[in-house]
């Protein structure tokens, strides 16, 4: 399948379409980055299960599958210039009558603090609103991930409510609190 009319670019990043060819570099950004997804199993559950290049080779071939049936679509995000793998982004919770969705994102922590998400972010959100139509945006954030509420409010969403005690630590069981941020279409 060809995925170029998917690709986002600008001078910093590209999103492409994950798939299988992605596997190594998003198995060897989980096994670098596992130890800091870990502090926020409620709200990225996925972390708490052991990597391995098998599973991540089924995870891009599954996320080819949900592409073509148009549920979930998740984007490689890459260095422009060498062509690093940085990280993962998604729109996934797709209204198409309404035309809403969430987004949903992370990087390999050696990325962190380089501007790379935040390019991502707001190329692939402004893309999602003035090229695809979508009228709003949601991203769910762990109140204590303040990495992430950074990000999102540099892309331009607001934090519309926190949602207490609405997602379960999968590991003792206790309730977490959970930003909801969004983006609205100006149009």
């Amino acid at each position: 399948m060809q995925f170029e009319a998917f690709k986002i670019e600008n001078e910093q990043v590209v999103l492409n379409i994950l798939n299988e060819n992605d596997a190594e570099d998003l198995y060897q950004a989980l096994i670098h980055s596992l130890p800091v997804f870990r502090k926020f199993p409620a709200s990225m559950p996925w972390v708490m299960q052991e990597p391995s290049l098998d599973s991540s080779k089924a995870f891009c071939r599954s996320r080819v599958l949900a592409l073509l049936n148009k549920e979930n679509f998740v984007y490689s995000i890459r260095d422009a210039k060498t062509y690093a793998f940085i990280g993962v982004i998604d729109i996934h919770k797709i209204d198409w009558v309404n035309n809403t969705a969430a987004v949903g994102f992370w990087a390999n922590v050696a990325y962190h603090g380089q501007g790379y998400m935040t390019e991502a972010l707001r190329l692939f959100v402004d893309d999602l609103i003035e090229n695809k139509g979508f009228k709003q945006l949601d991203a769910f954030v762990d109140t204590e991930n303040v990495k992430a509420r950074q990000l999102c409010l540099r892309a331009n969403f607001y934090l519309s409510e926190i949602e207490y005690q609405s997602a379960q630590n999968p590991i003792d069981g206790s309730m977490r609190d959970i930003c909801l941020y969004k983006l609205e279409s100006k149009v």
